[in-house]
C-alpha cells in the first residue's frame, strides 16, 4: 500500500486525514505522523498502519485523561472507569495510567489524604472511609489517611451547634440530631459523647 496523501482536518489542526491508494484510511494524530517519519509516497504495510493507529489512540486518550483529571484529582479506579466509558481498550488504558504515574499526575495516597482533608469537616470517618474506598483507595491507605487526619469529636461539636442553633433541646430534637450525625459517618459513641453536652438531661435516644 502506498500513503497518496496526507491531509490536515479542518476542524483539528493536531489530526491528519490518510489515504492510501488514494483511498481515505484513517484518522491520525499530527505527533504520530511526524514522529513515525510518514509522508506522503512511502509505501506501507498492515503492521506499520496498526501501530499507528494504536500510537493515536493512546495519544488520544492521554489527552483525555488529562484533560478529565484537570478539573479535579481523580484515583486510578476513576480514570479507568472514564477511558472505559469513553470506549479504549484496555492496553490502552494500562498506557494511559502508567504515563500519568509516571508524572506523578494521579497518587491514589496524595488523592485520599487531600480527599479527607476536605471531608473531615462535614463528614465522619465511616462515611469518608467508604468513599474512599468507592473511589478506588486501597482500604489498608483509606484507613491510615483517616486515622491521621480526622478528628470526629470536634467536627461533631461544630456540626451539633450549626444544627441545634434556635431548636429546642427535648429528647425529640436530640433524636434528630443523632440520627443527622450517623448520617455523616460519625462513631455512635463519639456522638453520644457530644450530645451529652448539649442535652444536660441524658436522655436516651
Amino acid at each position: 500500500m502506498k500513503i497518496t496523501k496526507i491531509e490536515v482536518q479542518k476542524n483539528n489542526k493536531n489530526r491528519v486525514n490518510l489515504y492510501l491508494d488514494e483511498n481515505f484510511y484513517c484518522g491520525l494524530s499530527l505527533e504520530t505522523i511526524l514522529k513515525n517519519g510518514i509522508k506522503q509516497g512511502k509505501e506501507i504495510d498492515s503492521s506499520c498502519l496498526e501501530h499507528l493507529r494504536n500510537e493515536t489512540e493512546k495519544e488520544i486518550a492521554l489527552n483525555n485523561a488529562v484533560g478529565y483529571i484537570s478539573k479535579a484529582a481523580k484515583t486510578k479506579k476513576q480514570i479507568r472507569g472514564y477511558l472505559l466509558k469513553k470506549g479504549f481498550e484496555e492496553d490502552t488504558i494500562f498506557f494511559v495510567l502508567k504515563k500519568l504515574e509516571e508524572y506523578n499526575f494521579v497518587n491514589d495516597e496524595l488523592y485520599a489524604k487531600q480527599y479527607v482533608k476536605f471531608k473531615t469537616k462535614k463528614n465522619g470517618k465511616n462515611k469518608i472511609l467508604m468513599e474512599l474506598k468507592l473511589n478506588g483507595v486501597s482500604e489498608e491507605l483509606a484507613r491510615d489517611c483517616v486515622e491521621n487526619f480526622a478528628n470526629d469529636k470536634e467536627n461533631i461539636v461544630i456540626l451539633a451547634e450549626k444544627y441545634l442553633k434556635n431548636k429546642n433541646l427535648d429528647l425529640k430534637t436530640k433524636q434528630k440530631t443523632y440520627r443527622y450525625l450517623l448520617s455523616k459517618g460519625y462513631e455512635m459513641e463519639n456522638i453520644f459523647e457530644c450530645l451529652n453536652k448539649f442535652f444536660k438531661n441524658n436522655e436516651e435516644v
